[in-house]
C-alpha cells in the first residue's frame, strides 16, 4: 500500500518514525508557546462573526445585535492581541518582532480573506438572486463582515501603537538556555556569548 510513497524521496519521510515525533515535538512547542493565542483569538473572531451571519440571516438586525456581535468580535481581537502586548518575561526582542508579523499576517489574512471570499461572493449572489435590499440577508451579510472587519483593524492599530513600546522593553534580554522565549525557537547561543565575552573583559 505504501510503495508508491517509500519510492518517493520527498514522501518517504512520512513513514518515518523519526519524522511523526518531530512533528509531534513541533505541535507541542507551538501549543505551549504564546503564538497559538494569536491563531485562537483570529480564528475565535472569524467564526464569531459567522455565527452572527447565520443567527441573523433569516431575522431583522437590530442595533443591540449589531453591538454585542462587535463587542464579541473585540473580545476574541484582545485574546489575539495578549502575547503581542505582553510576550513574556522571558521574550527577547527578536521574539517580541515574531508575534507582532505573526499576529498581524494572521490578522490581515483573517479580514481580507473573509470579505474575498466571503463577503463579496454572498453581496453577488444576493444581486444574483434578487435578494430584497432593506432584508435581513443583506443586513446580516454586511453587519458580519463590517463588525469582523472593525475589530481586525482595532487590533492593526493597537498592536502598531503598543510595538516599539514592547519592543523597547524587552531589548536587551537575554535568551534562557535551549531557547530564546516564547515565540522564536533559536537557542539564544549569540546573545550569550557577547554577554560570556564581555564579561571576561571585564
Amino acid at each position: 500500500m505504501f510503495d508508491g510513497i517509500r519510492s518517493g524521496r520527498g514522501l518517504r519521510k512520512i513513514t518515518q518514525a523519526w519524522f511523526w515525533e518531530d512533528v509531534r515535538d513541533g505541535v507541542s512547542e507551538f501549543v505551549r508557546s504564546r503564538a497559538v493565542w494569536v491563531v485562537v483569538g483570529n480564528v475565535g473572531t472569524f467564526l464569531s462573526a459567522l455565527a452572527g451571519l447565520v443567527h441573523h440571516w433569516s431575522r431583522p438586525v437590530s442595533f443591540a445585535d449589531g453591538a454585542v456581535l462587535q463587542l464579541v468580535c473585540a473580545a476574541w481581537q484582545a485574546v489575539a492581541l495578549f502575547p503581542v502586548v505582553l510576550p513574556g518575561r522571558a521574550a527577547t526582542e527578536r521574539d517580541v518582532v515574531g508575534l507582532g508579523d505573526l499576529y498581524q499576517g494572521m490578522t490581515v489574512l483573517t479580514v481580507c480573506g473573509s470579505w474575498i471570499f466571503g463577503v463579496f461572493p454572498g453581496l453577488g449572489l444576493l444581486i444574483f438572486l434578487d435578494a430584497d435590499v432593506d432584508g435581513p440577508l443583506w443586513a446580516a451579510l454586511f453587519v458580519s463582515g463590517t463588525t469582523l472587519m472593525l475589530a481586525c483593524v482595532a487590533g492593526l492599530m493597537t498592536a502598531t501603537a503598543v510595538s516599539d513600546t514592547v519592543r523597547a522593553r524587552h531589548r536587551g534580554t537575554i535568551a534562557p538556555p535551549g531557547g530564546s522565549g516564547w515565540y522564536d525557537g533559536g537557542d539564544g547561543t549569540d546573545t550569550a556569548d557577547v554577554d560570556a565575552s564581555g564579561s571576561d573583559g571585564d
